[in-house]
């Protein structure tokens, strides 16, 4: 068999076949990840959040409600948790099975090699070394599973293997080796050679199972988990930005923020904060011990000009008398009333509303807490005093639901791209389904291209598998039937020699 063309289809499609089994394992984990069938999932912990918040809004008193909130969205927290740290592992298993393909590439390029220069001196003269080149096709058989390579022969029989003009086996030289580099959680793969020259060759792998996974890793996987910390990033601070402005059966005695400012003297625009702040206000509240209101202010915040030490001198000016003092704490902003005090951020049902979002960005009086799918979590606060849970947005009006109904109404808002908080996850599972099963779909078909191809060379090669079968079982017809005779044989030499 020489049909050269035939052996380039047979090593194309092995690439092919290869990198679509990588994906397909890959997406098939992927897609159990999002197992939404059994009820069990995301979007179930999901519409129990937006119903306990229902829940609360026809009991905005109730005690049982908020624990029962609390404990649903601690189940919603810790699932979304659970499924970054999934994608996590998955991405650092690829890393170890590419690190180990790339290693295994290394030494069949050796390999390769190594049969080059010894079928090109075996080959001196009209001698033909067959077993040495059966064993450099079944190197590149085995090579081409793994990366999409192209294969050349030149007259002393070497053959030469590049992957996109990227040299892997030069004759008997394989000075290129494939390393592996993470740079900035985007993995590279490099082709290194003596000297040190590094050719970057990671858009080159398009095919072979190290082509699937590269292209799983750095593509499907982060994408994924970039929808995730969004869906959880948008919970955050939409049920923040309703739940810093509210009031629950306490009002606050102190309140730290969550969210940590590296240099508290950096304008607040520059500070990397996870969550905007914007030009506008916020407003103080402060009562005496009969919850009689004795003070409010209204607290500019402008970002572009204000440092988060800005912000608390200027709390502190508000209240020259010390009923609330705030200070900044390892990072993050605090505030503490005076004794006999408290304080509160309620908006009045809107009218001292929090117009720069400094409340929800620094994470004050907030429900939630974190940043990402991987961060998010209940405030440890509210976990420890449920009765912080903000049901209310006005002050002295026992009985007010409109923050909890505000926050459950969340629910059917479009606040995703024009997409609510369901539609948006099930969209995201949705797609991932739909590339598991057109993953499942390329690999039967691609398997079944290599199984003709595969006939195809057998034909030319002149070697029928049918005809092989049929003669298998002639031969072993035929060995059946002289053991049958030999056995007879012996039967009557047995009984001639026992008639003597």
């Amino acid at each position: 068999f020489d049909d050269r063309f035939l052996a380039f289809q047979l090593d194309e499609q092995r690439s092919s076949k290869g990198y679509w089994e990588a994906r397909s394992e890959a997406l098939g984990h992927l897609e159990s990840l999002f197992n939404e069938l059994e009820g069990e999932g995301l979007s179930r912990t999901m519409d129990e959040f937006w119903q306990a918040w229902h829940q609360l809004a026809n009991n905005p008193q109730g005690y049982a409600e908020r624990t029962s909130l609390i404990e649903v969205a601690r189940e919603l927290a810790e699932n979304l948790n659970y499924k970054v740290n999934r994608l996590i592992e998955m991405r650092n298993d690829m890393d170890s099975q590419i690190v180990l393909l790339a290693d295994e590439v290394n030494e069949i390029t050796a390999e390769i090699a190594q049969l080059n220069a010894r079928i090109a001196e075996a080959e001196v003269g009209s001698s033909e070394a067959n077993d040495l080149r059966d064993q450099r096709d079944r190197l590149i058989e085995e090579l081409s599973e793994k990366v999409c390579c192209s294969v050349f022969e030149d007259q002393q029989g070497r053959v030469s293997v590049y992957i996109e003009g990227s040299p892997l086996v030069e004759g008997a030289n394989a000075h290129w080796k494939m390393e592996v580099r993470d740079e900035g959680g985007v993995l590279k793969m490099e082709l290194v050679n003596e000297r040190g020259v590094r050719q970057d060759v990671t858009e080159k792998l398009t095919g072979g199972r190290m082509g699937g996974l590269i292209s799983m890793r750095n593509e499907v996987i982060p994408q994924v988990r970039e929808d995730l910390d969004l869906l959880a990033r948008e919970l955050i601070y939409r049920v923040n930005r309703l739940h810093s402005q509210g009031e629950g059966l306490q009002r606050l005695i102190e309140a730290t923020g969550a969210i940590r400012v590296e240099d508290p003297t950096a304008l607040l625009a520059s500070s990397g904060l996870p969550f905007q702040v914007q030009s506008g206000s916020f407003w103080i509240r402060v009562f005496d011990a009969n919850g009689t209101l004795v003070d409010e202010e209204e607290v500019a915040v402008d970002p572009a000009a204000d440092s988060l030490q800005d912000v608390v001198d200027r709390i502190n000016a508000s209240f020259p008398g010390g009923e609330v003092q705030a200070s900044v704490l390892n990072g993050r902003v605090h505030l503490e009333a005076a004794t006999g005090y408290t304080f509160s951020f309620a908006s009045e049902g809107g009218t001292r509303p929090d117009t720069s979002g400094f409340l929800a960005a620094m994470e004050l009086n907030a429900f939630f807490t974190g940043y990402d799918a991987l961060t998010i979590a209940v405030g440890s606060e509210v976990i420890s005093n449920p009765e912080l849970v903000a049901a209310a947005t006005h002050s002295n009006t026992p009985g007010d639901n409109s923050n909890a109904l505000a926050i459950a109404n969340l629910e059917g808002e479009p606040v995703l791209d024009g997409a609510t908080f369901g539609d948006f996850y099930t969209s995201l599972v949705g797609q991932v389904g739909v590339e598991a099963e057109e993953a499942s779909s390329r690999c039967e078909f691609e398997d079944a291209m290599l199984q003709s191809l595969q006939n195809r060379r057998a034909q030319v090669s002149g070697v029928s598998l049918d005809e092989e079968m049929v003669n298998m079982l002639k031969f072993q017809r035929a060995y059946e039937a002289a053991v049958k005779l030999i056995g007879t044989i012996d039967e009557m030499m047995a009984t001639l020699i026992n008639l003597r």
